[in-house]
């Protein structure tokens, strides 16, 4: 089985310009493993490596380290102090690499091809509607071509919507995509070793991209997307009145658009013009990315299931079982499933303890008489009575309608 990281490996090498012997030499592989890597899409990531005890007092060490407290006999003492009960190597393993950066601090701009690289990051835009708002927003680093999408949510399901819009925006995908540490992309470092979200690298895996992540506090390697940030922050958002996201980001494309017909500060080109310079991937014709939330539930006896706090039913040949229940991201619907398969669909409710019974999900159920009475007034007209029965009636019924 391949596995995502080896994958990644092999592509990174690839894109550099590497031949199958040279990457089979570097990475010690055989070059039938290389050739098979290169033309193969890999399985989900499986395995999660260890953590160690200083991984929870990384931040704090950090933060100190910044402060000017750099003796790591100190750090490993303060820490003590805070509940740590590692030992002292692991601490001064951590801060050893942090010892040459001051040597590293002074950067000349990077600047990439056509193609090569985008650059993704969020930025706060205060509260709306009692809720925060945020704006992801991408740029392609050749052309600086930008995508922005205000959004109320920062979870990986929106992430990955909004990367999804922003290839069919642009037109395709980059050969890869640079972040920052964020948790719906990186879900730890071990020893400087990035482990990755599953989803996220799924997601890349998927579009046939590698992810890349800055160094930890260090974000001027990413300094386009900061710039992005920090332009739409000063030039778009002053002044601005909406009346609900969707009008926001009607704006927000209608001046981005506007950004793109004039020559930019760096490059003094026009990102229009070096846009159709650009040799993206391309997604049309390629199904999107299901992006969409997904969880577990059992349907109960009764064929309904919970969800969000609010039940929903599915086909009476299906109660007892474990289905799959997909809200998109944006969507006004959810979707059941089972083993892959298509079970229905029902309007995403609003309110707690809303009922959505679809009188179909209950025909053919032998001995119909009478539905609980406390049902009947939250049931639409037309559904059918249902005999109320010893549980192990229910269990032979669902047992022998099973698929």
């Amino acid at each position: 089985m391949i596995r995502l990281e080896g994958w990644m490996k092999v592509q990174e090498l690839r894109q550099q310009g590497l031949s199958v012997s040279e990457i089979s030499r570097t990475l010690h592989l055989d070059r039938k493993t290389v050739r098979k890597q290169l033309q193969q899409i890999p399985r989900r990531y499986q395995r999660r490596e260890r953590t160690m005890k200083r991984d929870a007092y990384a931040v704090y060490l950090r933060e100190r380290w910044e402060q000017g407290v750099q003796n790591a006999s100190k750090l490993f003492g303060e820490i003590q102090k805070r509940g740590y009960a590692g030992g002292y190597t692991q601490v001064k393993e951590l801060v050893r690499p942090w010892r040459g950066e001051e040597r590293q601090r002074a950067y000349v701009r990077f600047e990439t091809g056509p193609g090569e690289q985008s650059q993704m990051d969020w930025g706060h835009f205060g509260n709306w509607q009692g809720q925060r708002l945020y704006a992801f927003a991408l740029t392609l680093g050749y052309s600086r071509m930008r995508y922005v999408e205000f959004t109320q949510r920062q979870d990986t399901e929106t992430l990955l919507s909004c990367l999804v819009h922003a290839f069919h925006y642009l037109g395709g995908v980059t050969e890869s995509i640079l972040t920052d540490n964020m948790k719906t992309v990186v879900e730890d470092r071990i020893d400087g070793r990035v482990i990755w979200n599953r989803r996220f690298l799924d997601f890349a895996a998927y579009y046939g991209f590698v992810p890349r992540v800055c160094q930890p506090y260090r974000p001027q390697t990413k300094g386009k997307i900061e710039s992005t940030i920090g332009f739409l922050k000063k030039n778009f958002w002053p002044g601005v009145e909406f009346t609900s996201l969707e009008d926001l980001n009607t704006q927000a494309w209608l001046w981005a658009e506007e950004v793109h017909a004039r020559p930019h500060g760096t490059t003094g080109e026009k990102p229009l013009a070096r846009w159709a310079q650009e040799t993206l991937r391309s997604v049309v014709g390629q199904p999107d990315y299901d992006t969409s939330y997904a969880a577990w539930r059992q349907v109960a006896k009764d064929c309904l299931l919970s969800y969000r706090g609010q039940r929903y039913s599915v086909p009476h040949a299906y109660a007892g079982k474990a289905v799959l229940v997909k809200e998109p991201v944006h969507g006004t619907e959810i979707t059941v499933w089972h083993q892959n398969r298509f079970l229905c669909r029902h309007p995403l409710g609003i309110h707690r303890g809303e009922f959505h019974i679809d009188p179909d999900h209950y025909r053919g159920l032998p001995g119909r008489r009478s539905l609980q009475p406390a049902l009947v007034p939250l049931l639409p007209a037309g559904v059918p009575e249902v005999e109320i029965r010893p549980l192990a009636v229910y269990e032979e019924v669902s047992h022998g309608a099973a698929i």
